[in-house]
């Protein structure tokens, strides 16, 4: 509804949180019984976050999308529950609500913005530590290394979550690693969700060394998605100092994408074969930074999907305009081979001004024409005070001939459909408080 800012879900998570906080004569005479103190240790956190958004879609039916949401999170960490030494827990909840709702979904006829309105519990999960050992169980967030393959796509006001059963750990010095099995998957919005059944999970390991601290880091990966694909990869990356505050950093990875090793939702496993590489190099000096990275998806070859990364922060890597979006989480059919280039200045005083330019270009010729468009993506960061930060960016997508992805699923079978050969306008303004 226009104009409201918290949800009855919202209010009454934070009247429960608060009588929680509080304490209850009932709840303290059930621990003296008990003789045990159920939780102790207990740390709220809250974050408000309202953003401005404008969407802009050249020669479309739609109207300019503006929308005004506000992200309500509420949360707490809890350091000891049950007096059991290592067992912790993290409660929270998100509720988007809309001030502005000139967008879709909630008005027909205007440009889309994933932000509509929800309320959900966005972390459930216990965790025990014991050594050099972490177990984790229940809904959390789960990003791995810079979100390139699995990340939370906290950029939209409703971040991404994981059901999971996970063990992470170092055994070694330098060696860590995490094993997780996923359960569930909340997306930014509710009809992207997904489940599987516990002996079908997907499975997620990643393994870490570091050969000289800060220098050189190896990384090796398995990312089996059920129903979707099986991801194995390398990655090793690393920063070098040269004297008089410069750094120059560098980026290498590759990855293989085949059939999944199982399914659950559906009765037919994709037809995959594909692969990826990235490659990135940066420096920095007092202050002014520069990046250079190359990204390459490939092709379907003739089979269901070209490469692609449904768990990833998307928006993140392929142009804030999210024109690659559907691209990168479905695959492109004809393959897409990315240039990014970036610069920019970062300040405690100033703040952080960024610049980027993207150019995107199809593997293989659909027939139209490799040239799938380019991008302009500008930012500036403040934070203000302690607790509250300013954010204003903007993206420019000037299309040419777009791109193709596969929609739709192994059972029904998969439909080649044309994207990105529209030109978009998107820019925000944000303000983020966190207590």
């Amino acid at each position: 509804m226009k104009g409201k800012v918290l949800s009855l879900g919202a209010a009454a998570l934070l009247a429960g949180g608060a009588f929680l906080l509080s304490g209850s004569t009932n709840v303290s005479n059930a621990q003296d019984l008990l003789g045990v103190t159920f939780i102790d240790n207990v740390k709220p956190y809250l974050e408000f976050r309202p953003r401005y958004e404008y969407v802009d879609v050249d020669k479309s039916s739609n109207k300019e999308a503006n929308a005004l949401t506000i992200r309500t999170k509420i949360g707490v960490k809890i350091g000891k529950v049950l007096d059991v030494p290592g067992l912790s827990a993290v409660l929270e909840a998100i509720d988007v609500s809309a001030v502005i709702d000139d967008y879709a979904p909630q008005r027909s006829g205007y440009e889309k913005v994933a932000d509509p309105p929800n309320t959900r519990i966005t972390q459930a999960y216990l965790a025990y530590s014991y050594g050099n050992y972490t177990f984790v169980a229940g809904r959390k967030y789960v990003a791995i290394d810079d979100h390139r393959f699995i990340g939370t796509v906290n950029w939209r006001q409703m971040p991404q979550s994981l059901g999971v059963i996970a063990v992470a750990g170092k055994p070694i010095q330098g060696l860590d690693f995490l094993l997780a099995g996923v359960y569930e998957r909340k997306f930014v919005v509710d009809s992207g969700n997904l489940d599987w059944k516990l002996d079908k999970m997907p499975i997620v390991l990643d393994v870490n060394y570091q050969v000289v601290p800060n220098m050189l880091r190896l990384k090796g990966f398995a990312y089996l998605l059920t129903d979707i694909h099986n991801t194995y990869g390398v990655k090793a990356s690393g920063k070098i100092g040269l004297g008089n505050g410069v750094t120059v950093s560098y980026l290498g990875e590759y990855a293989k994408q085949t059939d999944p090793y199982e399914k659950d939702n559906y009765n037919t496993k994709p037809d995959i074969d594909t692969d990826y590489y990235r490659v990135k190099v940066g420096a920095s000096a007092m202050g002014f930074f520069a990046n250079v990275m190359y990204t390459y998806f490939g092709d379907a070859d003739g089979k269901d999907k070209g490469f692609s990364v449904p768990l990833a922060t998307n928006h993140k890597w392929d142009g804030w305009s999210d024109v690659m979006l559907l691209g990168a989480a479905n695959g492109f059919y004809y393959g897409m081979k990315e240039w990014c280039i970036s610069a920019g200045y970062k300040n405690p005083s100033i703040g952080k001004l960024m610049i980027a330019y993207l150019k995107f270009d199809s593997d293989k010729d659909p027939g139209t024409g490799k040239s799938i468009g380019s991008e302009i993506d500008l930012l500036y960061a403040k934070k203000l005070t302690k607790r509250l930060s300013f954010l204003a960016k903007a993206a420019y997508y000037n299309a040419d001939n777009g791109y193709v992805y596969a929609s739709g699923n192994p059972d029904s079978g998969f439909t080649n459909v044309t994207a990105g050969t529209k030109d978009v306008t998107k820019y925000w303004l944000q303000l983020d408080y966190k207590y």
